[in-house]
C-alpha cells in the first residue's frame, strides 16, 4: 500500500512538471498576434499637485471584463498638457500592465476636452505574463464629473498556448 501511494505522488509529481515544462515550452515558442478594440470608462479617484489616480471599468474587450488603476502625473500645467502613466488592468486570467503617453487638449466651454495617445504593455500576470502589444487611445475627459471615457486600438501578441477570449 505505501509502494503504490509513493508511485502515485511521484507519478502525480512528474505529471505535473511535464505541464510545468510544457507551458513553458509553449511561451516561448510560437506566439500569436491579434488586432484589438477596448473600451473603458472611469474617473479621477485622487489628485496631489501634479499626480492623480483613475480607476476605470472595461467595458469592452476581447480578454472579457475587468478593472484598471492608472497612476500617473501631468507634464505641465497649461492646456494642451502632456501626461504620462503606469496602469494595472485585472481580468479573470491575469494582469496586465502598461504605459502610456497622451495629451489633454484643451476642455470646451461645457469642461469636456480630447484625450488621444499612445500605450504600450510592460508584462503582467497570468495570461498576460508574455503579452505584448502597442495601441493608440482616444476619448474625452469632463472636468465636471471627472468621468473619463478611453478607447484603445492595437496589436496584441501573446503565447499561442495563451487563449484569445
Amino acid at each position: 500500500m505505501r509502494r503504490a501511494l509513493v508511485t502515485a505522488i511521484m507519478g502525480l509529481a512528474l505529471g505535473a512538471w511535464c505541464i510545468s515544462a510544457a507551458a513553458a515550452a509553449a511561451v516561448k515558442g510560437k506566439r500569436t498576434q491579434r488586432n484589438f478594440t477596448e473600451v473603458v470608462v472611469g474617473a479621477r479617484l485622487s489628485t496631489s499637485g501634479a499626480r492623480f489616480e483613475n480607476v476605470y471599468r472595461v467595458k469592452s474587450s476581447p480578454d472579457g471584463g475587468g478593472a484598471v488603476i492608472q497612476d500617473g502625473a501631468l507634464d505641465g500645467t497649461t492646456y494642451p498638457v502632456n501626461a504620462h502613466d503606469g496602469a494595472i488592468t485585472f481580468f479573470r486570467d491575469g494582469a496586465r500592465t502598461t504605459k502610456d503617453t497622451f495629451t489633454l487638449g484643451v476642455p470646451n466651454t461645457s469642461g469636456i476636452g480630447t484625450i488621444t495617445g499612445k500605450g504600450m504593455c510592460t508584462g503582467g500576470l497570468g495570461f498576460h505574463k508574455t503579452e505584448s502589444c502597442t495601441y493608440t487611445i482616444k476619448g474625452s475627459y469632463d472636468l465636471a464629473t471627472s468621468v473619463v471615457k478611453l478607447k484603445m486600438t492595437g496589436t496584441d501578441t501573446r503565447a499561442a498556448s495563451a487563449p484569445f477570449h
